[in-house]
């Protein structure tokens, strides 16, 4: 089995990259992509990883997961991940550090929200949480730690506070279109893949036509809706139901399929090697990037 989503401490995952690719090794899968939140921090030091664990039974596929904030054509909050990156590409690093002063923007008014509803954190805190990019996750588990009667866990802060539409959401001023994000993922010789579509509230069908007319590559058709979803209404047959709305949908609109657990570290949800994510999404993937590549040669 393979993995094309999973996050480390760069972003609002528990575990190091050296720490995720134990468990993934353990776990016997084949591959996993280093997926984290609007940053590639950890994904740019696989290439350590290979040359330090030379003997590693397992491809580590490096990717991120950008959030989409496009108020044009009403997508706020879409994720989309971007797969086999080149991490050294001079423009994605200069949009990402363009996008990292956005998020610490964002996250400071944020927690003035925060203050002026009574709750009393500070930004130098969440830093503190954080390994990497600081994120929504991040404030969740200070106001856990600062208020343990009132939230319960992660999940339970966002459905009360930290959500779209809750009162300490805040949009991002400054953000990345969803054209501009497969065109940048594009631009860094990647595929742009739709996530977790199960959880787009708004109309599905204008946004996987909005996706394919725009140029995206694929969609997440595998994954695990209920591990990752404790404060959403799902229950136990929505994977399957999805699973099989999504390959409809895939094999309709010539989408690329993807697949993976939006892994976050132990007791955070879904587990490594537990969604079963078949490896022909990864060949399919690589046989279309090849016929790319033989095409622009011509």
């Amino acid at each position: 089995m393979i993995d094309l989503h999973a996050h480390t401490n760069a972003s609002d995952g528990r575990l190091s990259l050296e720490e995720l690719v134990a468990q993934a090794e353990n776990a016997g899968l084949k591959a996993i992509a280093i997926t984290d939140h609007d940053t590639i921090q950890n994904a740019k030091r696989i290439k350590e990883i290979k040359i330090s664990k030379s003997n590693l039974g397992i491809e580590l596929i490096p990717g991120i997961e950008i959030s989409v904030y496009d108020y044009e054509l009403n997508y706020v909050e879409l994720h989309i991940l971007g797969l086999f990156i080149d991490t050294e590409n001079q423009k994605l690093n200069s949009k990402l550090k363009d996008l990292e002063k956005q998020r610490i923007d964002q996250k400071k008014a944020t927690i003035q929200k925060l203050n002026e509803l009574g709750y009393g954190i500070t930004f130098e805190e969440i830093v503190a949480q954080a390994k990497g990019s600081v994120s929504r996750v991040h404030i969740a588990r200070v106001l856990m730690e600062k208020y343990p009667n009132k939230f319960k866990s992660v999940p339970d802060a966002f459905f009360k506070l930290l959500d779209k539409g809750k009162p300490a959401f805040v949009s991002r001023k400054v953000s990345f279109k969803l054209k501009d994000t497969i065109d940048l993922i594009h631009e860094a010789r990647g595929l742009a893949i739709l996530c977790h579509p199960g959880f787009f509230d708004g109309d599905k069908n204008k946004l996987f036509q909005d996706f394919k007319k725009l140029g995206g590559d694929g969609v997440e058709s595998v994954y695990d809706y209920v591990a990752n979803a404790a404060s959403r209404k799902v229950n136990s047959g929505d994977n399957e139901k999805f699973a099989k709305e999504f390959l409809k949908i895939a094999k309709e609109m010539s989408f690329l399929e993807s697949g993976g657990s939006d892994f976050h570290g132990p007791n955070k949800g879904s587990k490594l090697g537990e969604l079963d994510v078949p490896d022909k999404f990864l060949e399919k993937m690589k046989e279309h990037m090849k016929e790319n590549m033989e095409e622009k040669k011509k």
